[in-house]
């Protein structure tokens, strides 16, 4: 899994030398990412004896009081965990993609009020984060395969290094066998901590677009410069859900 995030992040820091970092420095502080909506993640568990079943019946009954409601057009995923090609289904995100923070405040009115807390234990570990979408293939299905790595810069390496060769990147990709979306999440709480997102429509184009990339000689040698550059942990791969 963790090969596909490192190719991919490879090409951002392609260009970058030891003059490029001592750059990146300098005019990071007014080269941000362009941040169009927020993320608000929850971390769910399925309550005993509640089963996948469950949730189905509820998810429903939630998407209509929900719509009737819905501020500012806000997106609700369920990401559910996939493990050597098995979902699991009694651990589960519940993801809010919103503008404003009233709409976040709305949908946990919303879960309180149809007692969700029956059927699942759910808490946000962090801040809702920005999101950015540096490459956009709009999929018309409601479910996909995600992708996401947490990654931090090393020092004097920031989203300004990124952007710098972010052109390379789209220009690489738009030969690519599938269809695939790229984001990028940060928080305003700290500018080296970011999170590296890729959406594909399935899991099948995920494994095609991992042995075409696979065989090309550049991506070995990136994957040397992005461990130059940015610390990431192991990626975890879902099966994303867009219900609303």
């Amino acid at each position: 899994m963790k090969n596909l995030f490192f190719t991919l992040m490879l090409f951002l820091f392609v260009a970058c030398s030891q003059d490029g970092s001592n750059a990146a420095s300098s005019f990071g502080d007014f080269i941000k990412p362009n941040y169009s909506n927020l993320v608000s993640t929850m971390h769910c568990s399925l309550k005993p004896p509640n089963s996948l079943n469950s949730l189905e019946k509820f998810i429903p009954i939630f998407v209509k009081n929900f719509e009737s409601s819905n501020i500012d057009d806000s997106e609700v995923y369920f990401y559910f965990p996939l493990i050597d090609e098995k979902t699991n289904t009694s651990q589960f995100k519940l993801v809010l993609k919103h503008s404003t923070e009233a709409s976040l405040k709305n949908m946990n009115q919303r879960l309180d009020g149809l007692e969700f807390s029956q059927v699942a234990d759910c808490t946000q570990y962090q801040p809702s984060q920005n999101l950015a979408r540096l490459k956009i293939d709009h999929f018309s299905q409601t479910e996909m395969l995600l992708e996401t790595m947490a990654c931090e810069y090393y020092e004097n390496y920031n989203f300004a290094t990124l952007n710098l060769v972010f052109e390379q990147l789209i220009d690489t990709l738009s030969d690519a066998v599938v269809a695939l979306e790229l984001q990028y999440l940060g928080t305003e709480s700290s500018d080296r901590k970011f999170q590296w997102v890729t959406i594909f429509s399935s899991a099948e184009d995920r494994k095609l677009f991992l042995n075409n990339w696979r065989s090309l000689q550049v991506s070995n040698e990136m994957q040397g410069l992005l461990a130059e550059q940015a610390s990431c942990g192991t990626s975890e791969v879902f099966r994303a859900y867009k219900v609303i």
